[in-house]
């Protein structure tokens, strides 16, 4: 089974994947970096987010996928119901 390393990159920063993880496809890899993003962005908000990519990489393949931080994620009603808990309350509330 092929191992993909999972890099994160920003413009002046980058965090290196030195385990990697084993998965079968191309398009396994793709959505485990989609999978990542989520929960990067689940801690960082996506203000922060907006200048980060993830890039795997694969030796089997010899091939480079570049996901990055969708700037649509900051519109997400998931994301508008974790960030702001008051509005909940209030709800209940009425």
């Amino acid at each position: 089974m092929p191992r993909f390393y999972f890099h994160l990159v920003s413009v002046d920063r980058q965090i290196t994947d030195d385990k990697g993880k084993e998965l079968n496809t191309l398009n396994d890899a793709y959505d485990h970096a989609r999978k990542l993003i989520d929960k990067i962005l689940c801690h960082l908000g996506s203000e922060d987010g907006k200048a980060w990519k993830v890039i795997a990489l694969s030796e089997k393949y010899n091939v480079q996928i570049i996901v990055p931080f969708p700037e649509s994620y900051s519109f997400s009603p998931r994301v508008e119901q974790s960030n702001s808990p008051d509005r909940s309350h209030s709800r209940r509330a009425s």
